[in-house]
């Protein structure tokens, strides 16, 4: 008897997002932080929801380059100041708060990004940098009326007052909405309008409820389970995965699958080397060159609006314009930027937080060649696998277990290289240590095989459509 085709179903469009997004943030904790640690996430989820809506690679590349810029612009945010609210049950409600509007921000500008991804081919070019210009411009403004005169600010403002963007972002997202509101066509607003407000609801649930296993962990503090901030992560990931996981569900109907000519692609050597180039410009040559011009005609920090205006070219907001123009007007490029930079910045994080101990030091010259061979590894296999037939899931499986490689390596250089970890005992290694490294596989193996599932499944577009 013919085997019938599969329908994807509810169950699976929350899950398997919600856990390829619950791994990535995880990584993005545990190897690094900031925007760039968190176009793991970005990139993870982009990529899951792609395959469950059977979409075409040339289309989905860039799909995931807007993931990438969408999910890492909410890691300029600053919160562990917000989460050590949680820690003391006087300024518990404070902190909620303050993770549940952070999550919020986070959601509303990440699901924002996607929904634009998944229409961008139906606008012109000029109208996509346009609406991210005026994220920018909303950025800076949310920044220097709210966030910097601290009007409503959860951090501390005594010890070590940190800078915080949330309002900024919310601002720039704001502002993205609406110029798409007023600029384009009603049904293609209502996709962006719906990624937006469930990542919204779904990022300040997955926050301000993840964030209570930070005030759990205050109350437990003899027990032998130290890793609330990773159940944090964790949680945060999952519900805010499953929740663009669900945005994609009810718009499946509605998110076309263009058959979009598979750009002109170049040699993969030459690929290799341009991604090289790309790599050394956005992460090493042009911060440099940003920061040295903001210390030499500042040294003081005190600039004014032209300092403010310098330090955007400094931020990830700006980074994310230049990933966009260089997908949108480079298609084949996309792929590069979306899991090349990706991984980079994994390599990138790991090698920084290499901790020099009596036994080891790590020169810089040493953490550079690894970053650059490692990276150029990646970038030459990226290049090969957006060549074959079954693009997407041969990236998939490249970007997850290339970065889960870095974690388990990470593991490895504490426990026998420097020494980070004294255990006393299997419970204690298990529990403690281990924990958040079987977290990874599990979730690698569940996100891997379900993808490797979807990959050889007949769920067609018609019977995606019919479910």
């Amino acid at each position: 008897m013919q085997k019938q085709p599969s329908k994807a179903t509810l169950s699976l469009f929350l899950f398997f997002p919600g856990v390829a997004m619950l791994l990535g943030w995880g990584l993005r904790g545990y190897i690094g932080g900031g925007p760039f640690g968190a176009m793991i996430p970005g990139a993870m989820v982009a990529l899951a929801i792609g395959i469950l809506l059977r979409l075409r690679p040339s289309f989905l590349s860039m799909v995931v380059v807007f993931g990438v810029v969408g999910i890492g612009l909410g890691g300029e945010m600053t919160y562990g100041q917000t989460l050590g609210f949680l820690r003391d049950p006087d300024t518990l409600w404070w902190g909620c708060m303050g993770t549940t509007v952070k999550g919020a921000v986070w959601g509303l500008g990440g699901g924002a990004l996607l929904g634009l991804g998944l229409i961008h081919h139906q606008l012109k070019k000029s109208t996509v940098v346009l609406s991210l210009v005026l994220l920018i411009v909303g950025l800076v403004l949310g920044i220097g009326l709210i966030n910097t005169p601290q009007l409503i600010y959860f951090s501390d403002p005594v010890n070590k007052p940190r800078s915080e963007s949330w309002a900024g972002l919310l601002l720039g997202a704001l502002a993205l909405i609406g110029y798409l509101r007023f600029t384009i066509e009603k049904p293609l607003f209502k996709l962006v309008a719906r990624f937006s407000s469930y990542g919204l609801i779904a990022g300040g649930l997955g926050f301000g409820l993840g964030g209570l296993w930070i005030f759990l962990g205050s109350l437990l503090p003899e027990v032998l389970f130290k890793s609330w901030w990773k159940m944090m992560e964790f949680s945060f990931g999952f519900l805010f995965g499953a929740g663009l996981g669900y945005a994609a569900w009810k718009s499946r109907k509605e998110i076309g699958d263009p058959d979009i000519e598979a750009p002109k692609t170049v040699s993969p050597g030459f690929e290799w080397l341009l991604s090289g180039i790309l790599v050394a410009l956005v992460y090493y040559v042009f911060p440099w060159l940003v920061d040295t011009i903001m210390d030499t005609l500042y040294p003081d920090g005190n600039g004014g609006v032209l300092l403010h205006f310098l330090q955007v070219f400094d931020s990830y907001a700006f980074y994310g314009l230049v990933f966009v123009v260089i997908a949108l007007y480079r298609s084949a490029w996309a792929w590069q930027v979306g899991i090349t930079l990706t991984f980079c910045h994994t390599a990138i994080d790991y090698m920084r937080d290499l901790r020099p101990s009596p036994e080891v030091e790590v020169s810089a010259w040493i953490q550079v060649s690894v970053v650059f061979l490692s990276t150029l590894l990646v970038a030459y296999l990226v290049a090969v696998s957006s060549r074959k037939e079954e693009v997407i899931y041969s990236l998939f499986q490249l970007l997850i277990w290339s970065t889960v490689v870095v974690a388990f390596v990470s593991l490895f250089s504490d426990i026998f290289i420097e020494g980070a970890f004294r255990f006393q005992g299997l419970p204690d290694l298990l529990v403690r240590v281990l924990f958040v490294h079987f977290v990874f596989l599990a979730s690698a193996l569940y996100v891997s095989l379900q993808a490797k599932r979807l990959n050889s499944a007949s769920i067609s577009r018609a019977n995606l459509l019919a479910s």
